[in-house]
């Protein structure tokens, strides 16, 4: 089958047709707008089912099933000894050659020591609920060789040899600290909150504790920043110019301790800076 087309552009002069010869293919080919709706429809997706296919989880990432999560197991008071990151160091000790040296054992078990000593620091919110957050922090702190002093009384509250002290074991009303003195105290970053809704301590006394950092620092000034007066910072080698400068949130500070403004030229800065801030900041040096 044939059929004719007249070309406009190659027409000779005299008028001439030529010949085109159509495919069977061709005779075949149903025009697109000819198509029925639902073949040519496609899918509506948006840019965030992509973007959460494309998502990788922790549990994606997880080459077995933690223990707390499998059927029949659950978290009881020994959940303070566990953490997330427990099978990651099972693979690094694997994988590392067994040392046995005194030295090697000797870290092994300072470094249990601490990890132990932070997990007991923990807070409990039982305990917070039981006998209110002032007397909750006077606990933590006496049990652990601290001392505590409330409102309207003089004495301060310390532990004897035997670690026995004289504190209520009961909610108390009326009942609120005044002082913390944590000096020497084996105390980690993680075991200041459970000072945390304190809002009428005015003196605190950080001296010696040899575990806090600039980190630690921040968290203090956090908690006690609307009623802390005094606060005492010798003889802590991990704080820098960088946790004094987090002390600027706290509004009523009257007396900074430190060990020494001149340790550094931004440590020396840094104070400067702090005191012109706080013109009634008075920072000592003993």
């Amino acid at each position: 089958m044939y059929k004719l087309i007249r070309s406009l552009r190659n027409l000779p002069a005299t008028g001439g047709v030529q010949v085109a010869r159509c495919s069977t293919s061709e005779k075949n080919v149903v025009p697109k707008k000819m198509m029925p709706g639902d073949l040519v429809k496609t899918p509506k997706v948006t840019r965030e089912e992509i973007a959460r296919s494309n998502e990788t989880t922790a549990g994606d990432m997880s080459w077995r099933t933690p223990w707390h999560e499998k059927e029949g197991q659950y978290y009881s008071m020994l959940k303070a000894f566990y953490s997330e990151d427990n099978q990651t160091n099972v693979l690094k000790m694997i994988q590392q050659p067994i040392n046995l040296t005194p030295n090697s054992i000797k870290n092994w078990f300072a470094k249990r020591k601490v990890k132990t000593n932070i997990a007991l620091q923990q807070y409990i919110p039982e305990r917070n609920a039981t006998l209110g957050n002032d007397l909750a922090a006077a606990h933590f702190t006496v049990y652990r060789g601290g001392a505590v002093k409330f409102f309207d009384s003089d004495k301060w509250i310390k532990a004897n040899k035997f670690n026995e002290y004289d504190l209520p074991t009961i909610f108390t009303e009326d009942l609120y600290l005044q002082a913390i003195d944590c000096t020497d105290m084996d105390l980690y970053y993680e075991g200041l909150i459970n000072f945390k809704e304190l809002h009428g301590v005015e003196w605190l006394s950080l001296n010696g504790c040899q575990n806090l950092d600039d980190w630690a620092l921040d968290r203090v000034g956090h908690v006690f920043s609307h009623s802390l007066l005094y606060l005492d910072l010798r003889n802590i080698p991990l704080i820098t110019h960088r946790g004094i400068g987090a002390l600027s949130k706290m509004d009523k500070l009257k007396i900074l301790y430190v060990d020494n403004i001149f340790a550094s030229r931004e440590f020396e800065m840094t104070c400067l800076m702090l005191q012109e801030l706080k013109p009634d900041l008075d920072i000592r040096v003993e």
